[in-house]
């Protein structure tokens, strides 16, 4: 079932169940963007998209490990790494086009946003390029548009809301660039792991997300 509120517990048993695992991985990922957002901002741009495709491919490739019950912190950046093209480019696609749906009017910026958003599972899971990658996603959301609009609405305003409190709230003990790094390692994961509930209970439905 496609409920808000069951996406959301098995998003937090996700996240619980991969807590260490994702929040290095994320660490090690966040703690390069952050400190270049903090030193120079042209690359900043290109660099965030690398930095998040890499992160949300990781943790994607993190839970099918752990639905496998094998893997390693290592296993998944190799696994990221082999699709790492196919990731930016699928990041960079759907960025452009909700980017420009937003900017021309709200809704259309929404609707794509709905239809691609689970183009990087596509890419991990099925190893997609990035435009089969946005249409695979299409055809999975067809029929299921409110129920992945509303899981993807809250978990994107949680973590964000969630990201600016840790920020606020650690800068002036750690810093600029630790506290950045810490919030995007600490909330990024869950808005992640919701990809991966969302797309296996269309996917895979019958099947547990994870070994009890």
């Amino acid at each position: 079932m496609l409920s808000l509120p069951a996406v959301l517990r098995d998003t937090a048993r996700l996240y619980r169940a991969l807590f260490w695992r994702t929040l290095v991985m994320a660490a090690l990922v966040f703690a390069v963007v952050c400190l270049v957002e903090t030193v120079g901002p042209w690359p900043v741009v290109l660099l965030s998209f690398v930095g998040t495709a890499v992160v949300q491919g990781a943790l994607v490739e993190a839970v099918e490990q752990e639905r496998r019950e094998r893997g390693s912190i290592g296993g998944l950046f190799r696994a990221t790494w082999k699709r790492a093209g196919a990731l930016l480019g699928v990041s960079m696609l759907t960025g452009i086009g909700v980017g420009l749906g937003l900017f021309l009017l709200v809704v259309p910026g929404l609707i794509l946003f709905t239809r691609w958003s689970l183009a990087v599972p596509a890419v991990m899971l099925e190893g997609r390029s990035p435009i089969d990658a946005m249409r695979r996603s299409r055809e999975l959301v067809k029929g299921h548009g409110w129920p992945v609009f509303a899981v993807f609405l809250t978990v994107t305003v949680a973590a964000g809301l969630t990201s600016l409190a840790l920020e606020l709230l650690f800068v002036d003990v750690l810093g600029l660039w630790p506290a950045l790094t810490l919030a995007s390692a600490l909330t990024t994961p869950f808005a992640a792991h919701a990809l991966n509930v969302v797309y296996y209970r269309i996917v895979d439905p019958g099947k547990p997300l994870l070994h009890t």
